[in-house]
C-alpha cells in the first residue's frame, strides 16, 4: 500500500519532533582567581532544557567533581562541591529568566580558589542532542576508567585502584595476581621510593592491602618452585633453596669455567641479589620523586576539575 506524500511528510515531521527537545542556549563567561593569580574570562555555550534552572542544569558532565546539598530559594541556589583534590561551596543568583551569576569558592591542596560565572541566554537549541552527546562522553569515560582499573591490576599498583574508585573485582584480581610466582616476583623486587602511590606496590604494602601474610605466601610459592625446579623464581625469592644450589653450581665458577647452561641465569640472578644489584622494577626503584606542585599548576588543575561545573 502506498501512502500519500502528505502523510509521509507528516510522519517524518512527527519523528523529527519526537527526537528533539526544546532547550535554551546559554553563553557562559567564567573567570578564576587564586591568590595573586587570575585567569581571564573564558566563554563557552551550554544547552539546557527550557524548564531547567539552577547549578545542576548548567553543569556539564564531570566524573571527578560531585555537586551536593543543592538548596533553592526564590531566584537563588546554594550548593556544595566535592572533588578528589578539595571541596567548596557556591551560590547562584538569577536576574530574571535570561541571566544569572554564580560564585564558587574551593580549597585544594591548601590553596583557595574562586570561580565566577556570568551566564546569559542567547537563543534556542536542541537539548536532546546535548544529552546524547553527554551520554556518549560518559560511556567513553566509563570505558577509560575500566581500562585504567585493569591496568592497575596488570602493574600491581593498589593506590590506583583507590584513586580510580575501581570495582571490588579489580582488588580481587590484583590480590590473586600477587599470589602467582610472576606477580610475587614483580612486587618483591620493588624498593620504597618515598612516593605513596609507587610504594603501594611494594610487597609489605600489598600484603596489607590484600590482607595476606607475604612470608607465608613466599614459602608456599618457593615450595612449588622447588618441586618444579623453577630456578628463576628460586634465585630471586627463595634464599633457603637458592643457597645450596648456588654453592653447588655457582661457587668457584669463572669465565673459563662457567656454570652449566641450566644454571647460568640462576647464578647471575643469585649473585646480583647477594650484591644488592637486582634490576629495578618499572615504576618502582629509581622512579623520580614527584615535584612540588606549583600554584600555577594548582590553578590549572582546579580549572580542569571544575570545568564541568557551570561550563567553567
Amino acid at each position: 500500500m502506498r501512502l500519500p506524500v502528505a502523510i509521509l511528510l507528516s510522519l517524518a515531521a512527527g519523528a523529527a519532533s519526537a527526537a528533539t527537545e526544546p532547550g535554551n542556549l546559554w553563553e557562559l563567561t567564567t573567570s578564576m582567581e587564586m591568590g595573586a593569580m587570575k585567569m581571564p574570562g573564558q566563554k563557552q555555550q551550554v544547552c539546557a532544557p527550557v524548564d531547567a534552572e539552577g547549578p545542576e542544569a548548567m553543569a556539564t558532565s564531570d566524573n571527578e567533581c560531585e555537586m551536593t546539598n543543592v538548596t533553592r530559594s526564590p531566584g537563588r541556589f546554594t550548593f556544595a562541591v566535592s572533588c578528589p583534590d578539595g571541596s567548596g561551596t557556591g551560590e547562584m543568583t538569577y536576574q530574571g529568566r535570561d541571566s544569572y551569576t554564580s560564585k564558587m569558592t574551593m580549597t585544594t591542596n591548601g590553596q583557595t580558589m574562586t570561580m565566577v560565572t556570568n551566564g546569559k541566554r542567547v537563543g534556542s537549541c536542541d537539548a536532546s542532542a546535548v544529552k546524547k552527546q553527554m551520554a556518549a562522553i560518559e560511556a567513553q569515560a566509563a570505558a577509560g576508567m575500566e581500562q585504567a582499573c585493569a591496568s592497575s591490576v596488570e602493574t600491581l599498583m593498589p593506590a590506583n585502584l583507590t584513586n580510580y574508585s575501581c570495582d571490588a573485582k579489580y582488588r580481587q584480581q590484583l590480590c590473586d595476581r600477587v599470589g602467582t610466582k610472576g606477580g610475587f616476583s614483580a612486587v618483591a623486587a620493588r624498593q620504597p621510593t618515598g612516593n605513596p602511590m609507587l610504594d603501594s606496590g611494594t610487597l609489605p604494602e600489598i600484603g596489607r592491602f590484600c590482607g595476606i601474610d607475604t612470608e607465608s605466601l613466599r614459602a608456599r610459592l618457593c615450595t612449588g618452585a622447588g618441586q618444579s625446579e623453577d630456578l628463576d623464581f628460586i634465585g630471586g625469592n627463595c634464599p633457603a633453596l637458592a643457597q645450596p644450589i648456588a654453592q653447588r653450581e655457582c661457587a668457584g665458577r669463572s669465565f673459563t669455567s662457567p656454570p652449566a647452561e641450566k644454571y647460568r641465569a640462576f647464578c647471575s640472578t643469585y649473585a646480583a641479589g647477594m650484591m644488592g644489584n637486582a634490576p629495578a622494577q618499572p615504576g618502582a626503584e629509581g622512579a623520580p620523586a614527584p615535584a612540588a606542585t606549583k600554584p600555577a599548576d594548582l590553578m590549572k588543575e582546579g580549572a580542569k576539575r571544575l570545568k564541568g561545573l557551570f561550563g567553567g
